[in-house]
């Protein structure tokens, strides 16, 4: 799995559990891709705190995954849903216009 998705991935799930600078600085390295400069001008400190920061941030938030899972379920119901989805097109493909309801509510599980 691609790094930078699995880490926005993780903030996603477990950003609330980080300090407001911590959270911060993660959103603009990877949500917004400034550079560890742009950063360090923006929070006042230097290019390589910010390069701590973020490292020390990334493994505390796997620490988190490794106790938790919530990303690694995640994963695990999108892909179930995926196979669901492409079952239910093939069989509306077939003629069984019934499962379009069907089809709905599964296309909202992950939403």
């Amino acid at each position: 799995m691609d790094k930078i998705y699995y880490i926005t991935l993780l903030l996603d799930f477990y950003g609330e559990l980080l300090t407001e600078k911590q959270r911060s600085v993660m959103a603009s390295y990877y949500f917004d891709d400034y550079s560890l400069n742009e950063i360090a001008e923006e929070h006042s400190i230097t290019r390589q705190a910010v390069q701590d920061m973020i490292k020390r941030t990334e493994k505390l938030l796997k620490q988190y995954e490794e106790k938790l899972m919530l990303v690694d379920k995640y994963l695990e119901r999108k892909e179930k849903v995926e196979i669901i989805t492409k079952e239910l097109d093939r069989l509306i493909e077939k003629g069984n216009s019934e499962l379009l309801n069907v089809k709905s509510l599964v296309d909202h599980i992950l939403d």
